[in-house]
């Protein structure tokens, strides 16, 4: 998926590491507005406010022009279109070392018009050691992680009681379909609860949807099904790719 990039005000001292968000274009590409549909309006990243961002992938599809260069990052989840302006010499020098084909870590801002996503990128620095690149997907589920923890963490404290997975199927009532043993299980209440076994949260990768398929021997559409749900809903998440999930209910 692809996005526009536009003009976009910027000032550089507006940034600080402490408030740069590592974030795959994946999580970009869901991201939504925080407010009003008007210009400058920030995302929402796992409930919480993002505004600069942190992005590593490869290069193409550079443009360059006398006030700015425009390129494209793929970091393996999708696309993203970033523009960063040429200032000054240091800038031309900064812009000039970004080639096509080239790992590149990118540090800019995100904003939103009319439902378009604006990249504007203030520092692009060139991958040269390639441990930074699965370093950096590790940050962005690490931060998922902690920022999903602590919304749940509001939840349970705003309701004044403990969430409990097992009552997450009954209180949104997803469809229910017969188990293997024709019991009539709720599906949706099996695979959450492979997730939530103690196997499943101390595994780094989390459960593969081929493995849950084989375990509760349903075809792989049926189990996308239900992935899907708890993954709108918040319950689980995808880790190392988009096969393996994880559960968002971690002590």
């Amino acid at each position: 998926m692809m996005f526009s990039s536009q003009i976009d005000d910027f000032s550089p001292s507006q940034f600080t590491p402490s408030s740069t968000t590592p974030l795959t274009v994946k999580q970009i590409a869901a991201a939504q507005l925080t407010g009003p549909d008007e210009k400058g309006v920030p995302f929402v990243v796992d409930g919480f406010e993002t505004a600069n961002i942190k992005v590593v992938g490869m290069v193409s599809g550079k443009a360059e022009r006398a006030t700015d260069v425009s390129f494209t990052i793929d970091d393996g989840t999708g696309r993203i279109d970033f523009i960063r302006w040429v200032n000054d010499a240091a800038d031309s020098a900064e812009t000039a070392a970004i080639q096509n084909g080239m790992y590149v870590s990118v540090i800019g801002t995100l904003k939103g018009l009319q439902d378009k996503k604006r990249a504007t990128a203030f520092c692009v620095r060139p991958v040269t050691d390639y441990n930074e690149a699965p370093l950096h997907f590790t940050q962005c589920v690490q931060m998922h992680m902690e920022n999903t923890k602590t919304m749940l963490q509001c939840l349970n404290e705003s309701n004044n009681q403990t969430l409990v997975v097992s009552s997450l199927a009954s209180f949104l009532q997803p469809q229910v379909t017969s188990g293997t043993n024709g019991s009539g299980t709720d599906l949706y209440t099996q695979v959450l609860n492979i997730f939530s076994a103690p196997a499943s949260i101390e595994s780094d990768h989390g459960v593969h949807i081929d493995e849950i398929a084989k375990r509760l021997r349903l075809p792989v559409s049926k189990i996308v099904d239900a992935i899907n749900f708890h993954v709108d809903y918040g319950h689980i998440f995808s880790t190392i790719d988009d096969f393996h999930y994880k559960s968002a209910f971690i002590d």
